[in-house]
Parts: structure tokens; C-alpha cells; sequence
């Protein structure tokens, strides 16, 4: 994952548990960056960057995130900084798009450009463990430019922020099924005679290889071990084959596809 360096503070986000910061960063862009000190932990950081990693292994429309530097330099000049101790070093940003609202605001759907990949991003919750995005119209962002949808927000994936072997031991071998209202809503767009048959293909044929590069290259300074991370790869290659037996149990949220 490329490394930006951030240039100037913009303003506190003020959304969700992490308290994300806008910053301006040398790439000429904005980034919504959560912080090494955020009060859910570092493991936010880490749940995101990989997270990120395995939705474009995924080919799903992710937002670009980045690891973003920041400096003591940086710090220094900005009071607010320097109030909430940020530490200088490697944070993580998503790509701030000026035209994106959430699903909790009213949008027209049928103008949506990519939304046939909403089955992959339910395929792809099931796999990592992402269990609010179904409650909640936080995570999901469209774009009123481009009229596409783009995924943010997994640092609840693998179990939450703070996972550990136990909990993956635990949830690598059961698939839960669950289903709500930002799901619903995408089923007269998506229904088919098998509308998650290519992304269920895709997330099986993940050999360990690409997990393995999917967790690599994370900052030392966000302090995982590579023990964990063997934890965190068994973890996904178990529940890979154990997706398709879940979703195969919302075939009667589907309307068409629930008479083949």
C-alpha cells in the first residue's frame, strides 16, 4: 500500500467510533484518516488496511485507502493535533470523495452504475465477519458524480477491532446468516436466477498466497505479529468454502431466484 504524507489538518469528521480526521496529503488529495491513538485501538487500522486488500482481491468498488504519515512537524503546527496526542507516524486514510452521501440519505438507485457488485459486497460480509453494515447506511457511500456505490468503514471485521485467536478460532468454522434493511433494499436490482454465483466463484477460488500478500506490508509501528496474521489467514481460507452454504439460505429474500 502506498505511503502519502499528510500536509495540513482540515477539520475533525465528527462520525463514527473512531473520530476520524480530513487531512490534505501530497498527492494533491483529501483523506478521511483514522488515527493511531483512535480510542478503539490500533487494530482498527490494521482490520482496514486489510480489509481494503481482500475487497480488491474481490474486484469490489472498496474506496482507495492509504497509509498516511504524519509528522511531528505537522503536529506541532496544528494545536488541535497536539490536544488529542496524535503520534507521529503511520496512520490510515480513505479517500475523502466530495460528492459521496450515505444510505442513510435518500438515493435513487435505479441510476446506480456498479450496483450488480452488492452481491459481492454481501458475499464478501459474510466472508469477513463485517456484521453491521446490513443495520447500518454508514459503510456503504454513493457518489452523485459518477453514480456509483463505494465500500468504506470494516474496522468491526474478523470479529472487531480487537480479535484474537480465541475468537477467530471460534467463528472460522461458522458462517452466521443474517439479513436487514440495507440489504433489502438492493434486492429488486440484484435478483437473478443466481445473483451470487461469480462472486462466490471469485471468493473461492482466493488461494492462501494471496491472503498471505493481502496481510503483508502492514507498519511495524501498528504492532501485529505475524503469528496473528497466520491466525487471521486460517481464519479466511476456512470460512471462504463456507459462504455459498450461508448465502444459499437467502434464496427466499429473492424473489426470482428463489424459483430455480
Amino acid at each position: 500500500m502506498d505511503v502519502l504524507h499528510a500536509l495540513r489538518h482540515v477539520k475533525p469528521m465528527g462520525e463514527g467510533e473512531t473520530r476520524p480526521h480530513l487531512f490534505y496529503c501530497d498527492d494533491g488529495n483529501k483523506y478521511v484518516v483514522k488515527l493511531m491513538n483512535n480510542k478503539q485501538g490500533k487494530g482498527v487500522l490494521i482490520n482496514e488496511y486489510i480489509a481494503y486488500r481482500l475487497a480488491k482481491l474481490m474486484n469490489l468498488p472498496a474506496a482507495e485507502y492509504k497509509i498516511v504519515h504524519i509528522s511531528s512537524e505537522l503536529i506541532d503546527m496544528f494545536p488541535a493535533l497536539k490536544k488529542l496526542n496524535v503520534p507521529e507516524g503511520p496512520h490510515i486514510g480513505c479517500l475523502f470523495a466530495e460528492q459521496a452521501v450515505t444510505l442513510k440519505n435518500e438515493v435513487n438507485l435505479s441510476s446506480c452504475q456498479n450496483i450488480e457488485t452488492i452481491s459481492g459486497m454481501i458475499v464478501f460480509d459474510y466472508w469477513i465477519m463485517n456484521w453491521d453494515r446490513y443495520v447500518t447506511g454508514a459503510n456503504l457511500l454513493f457518489l452523485r458524480d459518477t453514480k456509483r456505490l463505494l465500500l468504506i468503514d470494516h474496522a468491526n471485521a474478523f470479529c472487531g477491532p480487537e480479535w484474537d485467536p480465541d475468537e477467530l478460532e471460534e467463528n472460522k468454522n461458522f458462517v452466521e446468516v443474517y439479513w436487514g434493511h440495507y440489504y433489502e433494499i438492493f434486492v429488486p436490482y440484484i435478483d437473478s436466477s443466481d445473483p451470487f454465483y461469480s462472486y462466490l466463484s471469485t471468493l473461492e477460488a482466493l488461494e492462501r498466497w494471496e491472503l498471505k500478500e493481502a496481510v503483508s506490508g502492514i507498519p511495524k509501528e501498528w504492532k501485529i505479529s505475524r503469528s496473528m496474521l497466520e491466525y487471521l489467514i486460517e481464519f479466511l481460507l476456512c470460512r471462504k468454502n463456507l459462504v455459498r452454504d450461508a448465502i444459499m439460505q437467502l434464496q427466499d429474500k429473492f424473489p426470482i431466484w428463489s424459483k430455480h
